[in-house]
């Protein structure tokens, strides 16, 4: 019986990591599952717009010039892709564009990228705070939806996309034009009645 019981505590304690594992991939999952059925946009946009981001880096990183020269950081919501980042010319934050218009799937793309020498780590910082703000007070925000509204911030400025009415719109904007530290609000929404 004592052997019986030990192997089966040896079995188990083997077992733990990989069990561990599932439930982790399965929180995810029911996670991402959860985020997608409160999204207005379909779950094929929803998954073509992780791809989109994806494959647009992807791109980018390949291009040597870009890689060793710019930050830039892709951003996609309902097929409309936002570049955000800096790059030291004009040249190659048009070259950032037209590796971001190739992929058939992108319905339109927000070149944001500003000519500058790339962000420091603390401007880094500032904006991952800019955006865990935001997203705090839109959620804290009662009679407000913002499961609706992505958030990006970089170097000071607030990136809000979304499918929004013109009052959630309005409200997002309202909130985070408060904020300490938000020098610009850029807004890329579209509407719906």
């Amino acid at each position: 019986m004592f052997k019986r019981t030990l192997t089966i505590v040896i079995i188990l304690f083997v077992s733990l990591p990989v069990l561990t594992g599932c439930v982790s991939a399965v929180v995810a999952g029911a996670a991402v599952s959860a985020d997608m059925a409160s999204d207005r946009r379909s779950s094929g946009t929803y998954i073509d717009d992780q791809s989109i981001e994806i494959q647009i880096s992807d791109n980018i990183r390949s291009d040597e010039t870009l890689r060793n020269s710019a930050s830039i950081s892709v951003v996609s919501y309902n097929r409309v892709v936002l570049l955000v980042g800096q790059a030291p010319s004009r040249e190659l934050k048009d070259r950032a564009s037209t590796i971001a218009r190739k992929l058939n799937q992108v319905k339109s793309v927000h070149n944001e990228i500003r000519i500058s020498t790339p962000s420091s780590m603390l401007s880094t910082t500032n904006d991952t705070w800019l955006t865990t703000k935001a997203k705090s007070l839109m959620l804290a925000e009662k009679d407000f939806s913002s499961n609706h509204i992505k958030v990006y911030s970089e170097n000071g400025e607030i990136f809000l996309m979304g499918i929004v009415t013109k009052a959630e719109a309005d409200k997002a904007i309202a909130i985070v034009r408060n904020i300490d530290g938000v020098e610009r609000v850029v807004q890329l929404f579209e509407y719906i009645q």
